[in-house]
């Protein structure tokens, strides 16, 4: 899906990561992806937040979301790879530019604030890239994205050691969407805001229902989400094939400490 509309006139910038030129956006021609939401108490999701700006958006007073995503990407500008996000739904008051959301009022305008809090990958290059440009938490796995009859399985290891397994319901793909994600990272003195605009061909959602289930190994990764003691079944999901995406450099900064803006460099 190189040539759709959705890539027509993208601004394009090169910026150098040691040495090697990269080209932003970068730009995902092709993926399938499911999404799966778990809900948690709000005080066991901030003990994961690395600072306490971050502020869990609240599905209900007290209760927050964490989100895991599984990505195919079967076609892309630095190749095909599998990955995984598990983040937390966030609002960032410094962030005025996106004012504040409700886990509804984000559904409903279709715009996903997160923090990112482990985001695995299958390939070299998508490691080296998310973590110089964007400080990402990302690290090599192995990911495994198989079809059953009515859900989809996603098989997180580290070398031998299952991180989860995702059980995610197939749900009926009978629309397009549009929709973005806002991400927040850090590094050592700074946050940072990125851009992902997402178009999916074919999309399918559940607001409210049991659309997942997750088991977890004995990784660290998997004890840190025992701890959470998250909702035995997703409450919320969505799903889309025929995926296309952008991913923009960081366009805004501010400082860890004093919050104040900065200007990019």
């Amino acid at each position: 899906m190189r040539g759709n509309d959705f890539f027509k006139d993208t601004p394009k910038k090169i910026l150098d990561a040691k040495g090697q030129k990269i080209e932003f956006p970068a730009l995902y021609y092709d993926f399938r992806f499911v999404n799966c939401v778990f809900i948690a108490k709000l005080s066991r999701l901030k003990r994961i937040l690395p600072h306490p700006q971050f502020e869990p958006i609240q599905i209900w007073p007290g209760t927050g979301m964490l989100s895991i995503v599984a990505f195919e990407y079967r076609d892309t500008s630095i190749g095909p790879y599998n990955e995984v996000s598990i983040s937390v739904p966030i609002n960032f008051p410094p962030a005025s530019f996106l004012g504040k959301y409700s886990a509804f009022s984000s559904m409903r305008k279709k715009t996903f604030p997160v923090y990112i809090h482990h985001l695995p990958v299958t390939t070299e290059i998508a490691k080296e890239g998310g973590i110089y440009f964007f400080n990402y938490p990302k690290f090599l796995a192995r990911i495994d994205f198989q079809e059953r009859d009515d859900f989809y399985e996603v098989t997180l290891q580290e070398e031998n050691d299952l991180i989860l397994k995702l059980l995610a319901k197939k749900l009926p793909l009978k629309r397009s969407e549009s929709f973005e994600f806002h991400t927040f990272s850090l590094d050592e003195e700074t946050i940072m805001h990125t851009l992902v605009e997402v178009y999916a061909s074919k999309f399918g959602k559940k607001t409210l229902g049991r659309c997942g289930e997750l088991e977890l190994g004995s990784h660290r990764i998997s004890e840190e989400l025992k701890g959470l003691k998250l909702s035995k079944s997703a409450w919320s999901g969505f799903c889309g094939d025929g995926t296309m995406a952008k991913l923009y450099d960081p366009d805004r900064f501010w400082d860890k400490e004093t919050l104040q803006p900065l200007s990019k460099t």
